[in-house]
């Protein structure tokens, strides 16, 4: 899309520029945030502004935005490229000396054929370890090779996704997803402590989840806990909530979406679809 936000201003994607000398660029020193808009609304902002402090904190990066600035260059950007559904990424980098780099942009949003949605994904554990004792692993930094080489590795043996376990062992996520797991009728999810990035959609889920009376439990989870759960499923802020029914070419619990999948899936859509999220003017 032509325009993008770029430290304060409004600016077309080609004159968009950053020093050769930023270190986000040279050191993968800074953060990044992925938000989704359903209608010209931007699902659930206020708490990806919250992570993005809250990671900035550990970086020991200032915020050169506030949450009121954030709003108005959502609207910005979504208004001048007459876009209402959309991805926007925020990156906020360290910058070249002390001050720090803001860029927000928006692209098309692009659906995940509503195929997968009926099948569920496929997935397979990756070789990529997740550092639990890591303090980057509750953040969402630019270093993000890992999760992509994880991903593509996934992609070259045929499968949609990649699982990783953290260094003790204990399934931690996907590449670019949370995971969740139906057993015995509670909905468990791999804890913060176990390496694990506080989505934004994960903690969605579980307030649906605990709203409609399912039991949640945030905890260890051993491997072999895919092939006892009923269902398992993946969130995220673009992909919501995905069936997973295939792990190394394994089928999990009956090999095809299971009904508190559906359930939640159906609750999450309706709560993004509807009154309460912050909607720029214009659109």
């Amino acid at each position: 899309m032509r325009w993008m936000y770029l430290n304060g201003e409004l600016v077309e994607r080609e004159g968009a520029a950053v020093s050769a000398l930023d270190r986000g660029l040279l050191y993968g020193y800074g953060l990044f945030e992925t938000m989704r808009s359903y209608g010209g609304r931007v699902f659930r902002l206020e708490a990806h502004y919250q992570r993005l402090c809250q990671g900035a904190a550990v970086l020991a990066i200032p915020v050169p935005l506030s949450l009121e600035d954030l709003k108005e260059a959502v609207d910005g950007v979504l208004r001048r490229n007459r876009v209402a559904d959309a991805s926007l990424r925020l990156t906020l980098t360290a910058g070249s000396a002390a001050d720090a780099t803001a860029i927000l942009f928006a692209r098309p949003l692009t659906d995940y054929p509503p195929e997968l949605y009926r099948r569920g994904m496929a997935a397979v554990v990756s070789a990529v370890r997740r550092n639990e004792t890591s303090p980057l692993s509750g953040v969402k930094s630019l270093n993000y090779l890992e999760n992509l080489l994880a991903r593509e590795d996934a992609r070259r043996r045929g499968a949609d996704e990649a699982i990783l376990l953290n260094t003790r062992g204990f399934v931690a996520e996907g590449s670019a997803s949370n995971v969740f797991l139906v057993q015995e009728g509670r909905l468990v999810t791999p804890s913060l402590e176990s390496g694990v990035l506080a989505g934004i959609t994960r903690q969605a889920v579980l307030e649906l989840a605990a709203a409609a009376g399912l039991q949640t439990v945030e905890s260890q989870v051993e491997l072999s806990a895919f092939q006892e759960a009923s269902e398992v499923f993946l969130t995220g802020s673009v992909m919501e909530v995905m069936p997973l029914t295939r792990l190394d070419g394994r089928p999990l619990g009956s090999g095809k979406p299971g009904p508190v999948t559906k359930r939640l899936r159906r609750l999450y859509r309706q709560g993004t679809r509807g009154a309460g999220q912050y909607r720029p003017a214009g659109i």
